[in-house]
């Protein structure tokens, strides 16, 4: 069950309590409570599905506003996911945000809805960093293999079999993963890792000289890292 139902099937057992939610190395709260946090604590309030809106802070700073909650003597609920079920870990007993604080159900609707229309857009920028993922990858495949031409025969034929195999791999599964509506989470996951593992073989081509142009390697880590942080941007809008 999706993290949204569960907090809703425990809203009446935890009413008026804050519901806090660590998801990966973050904390969220859901719709009124993120409404709440992000009116009188200044927080952003992001989708974190098609019915639901999110506020996070890292792990990192989990203390700090802990603090800040006990401070303004507010009652908040603790959860981690155990096998994708809420588990409780702490449970406060300090007085409900809704007592304490004004919410305009109004203003909260309009904000809501306001955020989840983005999701066309978010979905039409999701499409184009799928496109702009196949055309770097490409783009540095024929800059890898345009290297690889010019060592000795011996040499450049077994590294251009060993970079073209992996590279079709990867690009088969790019393909994959924007013409086939399943497993698509998973699929660029994958993605994900194979770069990691071609972009740590063009180092070691580069360590091994193979690579001798300082600024061609330079540029070839920038599109590398780029297409890591387009293929995270993807992962995450699955998370």
């Amino acid at each position: 069950m999706k993290i949204s139902n569960q907090i809703k099937d425990l809203s009446w057992k935890y009413e008026g309590k804050l519901k806090i939610i660590k998801k990966w190395i973050f904390w969220i709260l859901l719709d009124e409570e993120a409404f709440f946090m992000s009116k009188y604590f200044n927080m952003k309030l992001t989708k974190l599905d098609k019915e639901t809106i999110k506020v996070w802070f890292p792990d990192q700073n989990k203390d700090k506003w802990l603090s800040i909650l006990e401070y303004k003597w507010l009652g908040y609920v603790l959860f981690v996911l155990q096998d994708w079920n809420l588990v409780e870990v702490k449970n406060t007993y300090w007085k409900s945000f809704w007592t304490k604080y004004q919410i305009n159900i109004e203003d909260y609707n309009f904000t809501k809805d306001r955020i989840l229309q983005l999701s066309k857009l978010w979905i039409e920028e999701k499409n184009e960093k799928n496109f702009l993922l196949k055309d770097k990858l490409e783009d540095i495949f024929i800059i890898l293999v345009s290297i690889l031409m010019r060592l000795p025969k011996k040499e450049r034929f077994y590294l251009r079999s060993k970079i073209e195999s992996v590279f079709l791999d990867l690009l088969e599964k790019v393909y994959r993963y924007m013409y086939n509506l399943s497993d698509r989470k998973e699929l660029i996951k994958s993605i994900f890792s194979e770069v990691m593992v071609v972009r740590e073989f063009c180092r070691f081509l580069y360590k091994d000289q193979k690579i001798t142009n300082t600024n061609i390697y330079a540029d070839l880590w920038e599109r590398f890292t780029e297409v890591l942080k387009i293929s995270k941007w993807i992962i995450n809008t699955y998370d």
